[in-house]
Order: C-alpha cells, then sequence, then structure tokens
C-alpha cells in the first residue's frame, strides 16, 4: 500500500510534466501552448514567423520588430473551450473499479498575453512580451474510476522575454531575447487505502519554480513582397518545489507508515526547444499567402525524475517522447482599406507514442481550421478578432500502474475538440 501512496506523491511532484493536452490552456502538441495572439488564431498561426504584421512578432520572432514602424502596445486575450471525455474501464488485480468516465474533463481557460515596443535607434528596436507558452487546466469527477490515475491538473507558465532587433541590412534583421519564467502547478489523484480498510485518500501538490532561457530570429526581405523568418526558442530548465499534501488518512496510519505522510519533493522539468521556419508573400495588395514549419524537440522529455526530502529514493518514469511537428497554411484577404479577413489551417502532431499515452497525457494528432479579422479603425488602433476549431483525433488508453502488490489497469478511449475565441487591441503611441 505504501507504493500506492509513493505513486501518487510522485504524480503530484512531477506535476510540470503530468499535463493533460486535450485541454483549457494546452492546445498545441504535448502542452505547449499557440495562443499568443488573435491575428495568430485567425490564421492558425501560418506564417507568424515571416509575417511581422502585429507585435506578437516579439515572441514568434524577435526580428520582425523592424517591421513595425513606432512605438506600441498590443493586449491579447484568447478564451478556451475544450471537451475532453473518456470512456472505458479501470480495475486493479482484475475487481472493476466503481464510478464514471469523468465527464467533461475540459476547463475553460483565458490565457492572456501582453507586448510592447520601442524605438531605440533608426535600426535598433526593443520589446517586451508577457505569455503563456505552456499550461493547462482539466478536472475529472472526484469519483470517476480513474480516479488513481488523475483528478485535477493545472499549471500556468508565465514568461517575460524582453528582446531587441537590429536591421542588419536593408533586407536582413536580426532579433533576440532572454526568457524568464515561473511555473505554478497544482495536481491531485486519489489513493486507494481499500488494503487498510479504508476509504480514499487525496495527494494534492502545490508547487513552483524558475527557468530561463533564450530566443532568437531572422527575418530577410526576399522582395517588397515576399520575406522568410526563423526562430529559435531555446529549452528552460525549472525546478519544481512544492509540498505533496495527503489527506484523508487517519494519525494511526500516518505514523505507521511513512508514505502516507506528506513531504516535499522536487523535480527538475525542462520545457524544450522550438525551431520554426516561415513564409509569406503578397501575390497582389487584396492577396497575401504564408506558411510556417515548426519543430518541437519533445524528445528531451525521456524521464521524469522525482526527488523526494524525506529521504526516500528518487522515482523514475520512463516518459519516452518524440520530436514534433507543427504544419500551417494560410492567407489574408484585404476587401477594402483597413479591413483583412484571415484564413488557415493546421496540423499539430503529437509527441506521445501510443505506448506511453496515460490519463493525464493522451495526446493525440490534432487539426485546425481558423478564421479572423482585422480593422484599423483610427490612424493609430487596430483591433483583431479570431476563431479556431480544433479536431482531436480519437486517443487510445492502456495504462498499467502498480498499487502495492497489486496491478491496475484503465483501458479506453479520449475523443474531443476544442474552441479558441481571440480578441486583441494594438494602440500606437
Amino acid at each position: 500500500m505504501s507504493e500506492c501512496v509513493k505513486h501518487s506523491a510522485i504524480v503530484a511532484a512531477g506535476a510540470v510534466f503530468a499535463l493533460l493536452p486535450l485541454s483549457g490552456g494546452a492546445h498545441a502538441a504535448g502542452f505547449q501552448l499557440r495562443e499568443m495572439s488573435a491575428e495568430g488564431v485567425g490564421s492558425a498561426f501560418s506564417g507568424s514567423t515571416a509575417k511581422a504584421t502585429d507585435l506578437s512578432t516579439i515572441y514568434s520572432n524577435p526580428a520582425g520588430m523592424m517591421r513595425i514602424p513606432g512605438a506600441r502596445a498590443q493586449v491579447d486575450l484568447n478564451y478556451v473551450v475544450p471537451t475532453i471525455r473518456f470512456s472505458g474501464e479501470a480495475d486493479i488485480a482484475g475487481f472493476g473499479l466503481s464510478g464514471g468516465n469523468g465527464g467533461d474533463a475540459g476547463e475553460n481557460k483565458l490565457v492572456p498575453a501582453f507586448y510592447g515596443l520601442f524605438d531605440l535607434t533608426p535600426t535598433v528596436k526593443a520589446g517586451i512580451s508577457l505569455t503563456v507558452p505552456f499550461g493547462l487546466a482539466t478536472a475529472y469527477d472526484e469519483d470517476w474510476k480513474g480516479r488513481y490515475f488523475a483528478i485535477e491538473s493545472e499549471i500556468e507558465n508565465i514568461v517575460l522575454t524582453p528582446s531587441i532587433a537590429w536591421q542588419a541590412t536593408e533586407k536582413l534583421s536580426l532579433g533576440a531575447g532572454i526568457q524568464i519564467g515561473h511555473a505554478d502547478a497544482t495536481l491531485s489523484s486519489a489513493i486507494n487505502l481499500s488494503g487498510l480498510g479504508l476509504a480514499d485518500a487525496a495527494s494534492e501538490l502545490t508547487g513552483d519554480g524558475y527557468g530561463y532561457g533564450y530566443t532568437l530570429g531572422m527575418l530577410y526581405e526576399v522582395s517588397p513582397t515576399t520575406r522568410v523568418g526563423l526562430s529559435y526558442r531555446s529549452k528552460a530548465d525549472y525546478t519544481l518545489e512544492g509540498t505533496a499534501k495527503i489527506t484523508g488518512v487517519p494519525d494511526a496510519y500516518t505514523a505507521a507508515i511513512p508514505a502516507l505522510r506528506s513531504s516535499d519533493a522536487e523535480a527538475e522539468v525542462t520545457m524544450p526547444d522550438v525551431l520554426s521556419i516561415g513564409a509569406y508573400h503578397e501575390i497582389n495588395p487584396q492577396w497575401a499567402v504564408m506558411g510556417d514549419v515548426s519543430w518541437t524537440n519533445w524528445s528531451t522529455f525521456d524521464e521524469l525524475r522525482v526527488k523526494f526530502d524525506d529521504g526516500r529514493p528518487d522515482d523514475v518514469t520512463d516518459e519516452n517522447w518524440e520530436d514534433s511537428w507543427f504544419v500551417a497554411l494560410g492567407a489574408d484577404y484585404k476587401p477594402r482599406d483597413k479591413h483583412t479577413i484571415h484564413f488557415g489551417v493546421a496540423y499539430d502532431q503529437s509527441p506521445v507514442p501510443d505506448d506511453h499515452r496515460t490519463a493525464r497525457i493522451p495526446d493525440a494528432d490534432r487539426y485546425w481550421a481558423s478564421l479572423g479579422y482585422s480593422y484599423e479603425f483610427g490612424p493609430d488602433r487596430t483591433i483583431n478578432v479570431g476563431y479556431t476549431h480544433i479536431f482531436f483525433n480519437e486517443a487510445d488508453l492502456e495504462e498499467t500502474k502498480s498499487f502495492g502488490t497489486a496491478t491496475g489497469t484503465l483501458k479506453g478511449s479520449y475523443e474531443g475538440h476544442a474552441d479558441i475565441l481571440s480578441a486583441s487591441l494594438t494602440y500606437r503611441f
């Protein structure tokens, strides 16, 4: 039974990676977020590395700042509405577990972003972004049949990135930035104490940590109507420190079984690096086409290692994620001056191998369909609205875990979709 409790503490202490990608807030492969701008949401983020028409380029490719004149500020709000449903069965040692399928595990979430741009010299610009590049919010019913695998998962990774751009030549601009990130997490699951003749207990982690990285970008104007961009966001190492709090266990048992006690724990985790290349081409004054390809180095997530402050041995869980690709194509149409309609589609590959899919990470390939609109309603003001619908492939699940001397299995499938509604305001000073 102590092994069961230890497992629950491990799941909590590893919160930053125990993420459900089909959730409010996590709508790129793995647990990555792409909701950085309303304009990007409206075009499935096609051409985001090369387009450089709104301030989200400070995040996606800082070299693009050189294409935006004057000092500006931009606020984006992205509202994520996911639907995630599990269907299947669970057992321990062959005995079926009671409970439902967890209900709709998706949690609606507001994902904000802020950008500021400043002129330093005619050939140098400075920018700053405050974004949420990784995150989720999801919750199953507390009494669902998979409660020993996961109940609640929530994480927010806020990153402040001061950046600078330089016009190196007439056609080439370069950019760089420093990432300063903070991760805050809460994870919970139930603990099976039936072997002790007790009702379920609960394990919950609250913890946080800091991480640092950098961003590099390049933008090259092939012609006045064509440009290509390249950007790289480095990995960022985080140390998540917190408390795996166990509740619902009588004092007599916590005194006799150390693993039933709450414990401080620490997990070193890495947010992956991302390499993107994009292109933008104006066919005529009304139409432009664009595309982006991004590679995410998810193979850095090969294991989860948790250290306990009470002297228990480290626990290591193999993950063996694979690198993944995101491919997007889109177009802009200007029916008249100051009005732009955005279109986009995308394919987002999952990094999770079929044999490593879990209740906390039932990730699957997904497809984007996007539509957006921009309007310049003043000489120094622009609004953007965007909408994306994301289709998820069905994800089969067969997860097996040890609960003391017994083995438990959660078997079934996930299906779901998500809607993203976004709006932004850009103001030029």
